[in-house]
């Protein structure tokens, strides 16, 4: 029959109906004008802070949320303003939704994994301090800064990881080592004060 769509359907016969568990993506597609690396790298930047990632070289993706929407949308009116063009929609995956869940949960766990490291580095260098008996309040408070800006930086990931990165659990558990082990330090500057 002419002009019908067949037993498939008009989606294809790869398409999934969106369940109740579907994610909502928000995607900014845009074109820059030429001569803009500038304003590529403000782009880039604007979009990872919110958790975006790449589908290709000027299509980035999001899971929906408030925050997301409000980025991509000024991001648009900054894109045209410069003389580009830019359009924001709203979606869910009709094929790929793994694929694109695994991309994002990958995005998030390289930003656990530096959490981790920063943790570790800030355990490593206690203990070498203890070892070394360097007890000081100087110290104690710059690795007291580091744990402060771990922490803000996992709570932040954490409000943006929709998806479940796998990374999160261990990054609570590194976060904790280096509370302990600066609990511990700290018990050592002050008895070294004390004394």
């Amino acid at each position: 029959m002419a002009g019908s769509a067949g037993p498939a359907g008009p989606a294809g016969p790869d398409a999934v109906p969106a369940g109740p568990d579907a994610v909502t993506w928000l995607m900014l597609a845009y074109r820059l004008p030429p001569k803009t690396g500038a304003l590529k790298a403000v782009i880039r930047r604007r979009l990872g802070a919110v958790g975006a990632v790449y589908l290709s070289q000027a299509c980035a993706v999001v899971p929906s949320s408030g925050p997301a929407e409000r980025v991509l949308r000024r991001t648009r009116v900054m894109i045209s303003d410069a003389g580009g063009s830019a359009v924001v929609v709203r979606a869910q995956a009709l094929a790929g939704e793994p694929e694109l869940t695994a991309a994002v949960n990958a995005a998030r766990d390289r930003e656990y994994d530096d959490i981790i490291a920063g943790c570790a580095d800030g355990v490593q260098a206690l203990s070498g301090m203890a070892r070394a008996c360097d007890f000081g309040y100087e110290q104690l408070w710059e690795k007291e800064s580091r744990l402060e800006r771990l922490t803000g930086r996992y709570h932040a990931l954490r409000d943006r990881d929709q998806l479940g990165a796998g990374q999160a659990g261990p990054a609570v558990l590194a976060l904790a080592r280096y509370h302990s082990a600066l609990h511990e330090y700290a018990t050592s500057v002050y008895a070294t004060d004390s004394a």
